[in-house]
């Protein structure tokens, strides 16, 4: 019988699961929330996976979580799995934004794969997955409802506040000015886009990952509009988790 290798990206929102076969080749996707506890969010996806497939021991971590699971385990960089993933599907240099739950992430691969160069965000959640998250709960709106609201706005309405709390307070006082949803949720994206591409000087091939971006494509698109050399691979959430079996590949 076939043996599976397993990485997961403990993620401080979601936890992803990458089953990979014996070629290397992705054989099946799992997430599910984080939740209080990393060991039962890992429980859950290897009981996912170990019901159809058998697992080969120890499972390849990356993430907030990595050594919080009681599976054997090995743990890797978020940083490298991530980019072995990247370049795994690309083969070539190009830079990496990763906006997450938490955080976003600039890194820079060169020629050969390797990490050139890193750099985090600030640490207010303003620009990452969470930020959209709370303002979708303030407005009662969901992923889906954002795209849409998006594909009708007129003009950008400008958001200026870096801190979440203040920035859902402008937006509720752009709701009472009049501005109009889609207006303002066009401008939210655009915000993240700006924080993002502030982090550092992009002159290659951009390639967008995270969950955010999975979950609101219209982040991609306009992301392409700003930065035309750009995409985010399918299944983008999951690269991390992927890339850390890849660095194992020879174990």
């Amino acid at each position: 019988m076939m043996k599976y290798r397993l990485g997961i990206d403990l993620g401080s929102s979601y936890t992803k699961g990458v089953l990979v076969d014996e070629q290397n080749k992705i054989a099946g996707l799992h997430c599910v929330k984080s939740g209080y506890s990393f060991n039962n969010a890992s429980s859950k996806i290897i009981e996912h996976f170990s019901a159809s497939h058998e697992i080969q021991y120890p499972v390849y971590t990356c993430g907030y979580g990595r050594e919080q699971i009681s599976a054997p385990f090995v743990s890797n960089s978020e940083l490298i799995a991530l980019s072995k993933a990247v370049y795994e599907v690309y083969g070539r240099s190009c830079s990496i934004i990763d906006i997450g739950g938490q955080d976003t992430k600039f890194i820079k691969v060169n020629a050969n794969g390797q990490v050139d160069k890193f750099k985090m965000n600030r640490k207010c959640a303003a620009g990452t997955g969470s930020f959209l998250e709370e303002i979708a709960f303030r407005l009662d709106i969901t992923p889906e409802e954002f795209t849409a609201f998006a594909e009708q706005a007129k003009q950008e309405v400008k958001i200026n506040s870096f801190c979440t709390v203040f920035a859902i307070s402008e937006i509720i006082g752009m709701i009472k000015n009049g501005s109009t949803l889609p207006d303002i949720i066009i401008g939210i994206y655009n915000s993240i886009i700006l924080r993002s591409m502030e982090m550092a000087l992009v002159e290659d091939h951009l390639v967008i990952t995270g969950g955010l971006p999975a979950k609101h494509p219209m982040i991609v698109s306009l992301f392409k509009k700003k930065y035309p050399d750009s995409d985010s691979p399918e299944h983008s959430q999951f690269l991390a988790a992927y890339g850390c079996v890849l660095l194992n590949r020879e174990s």
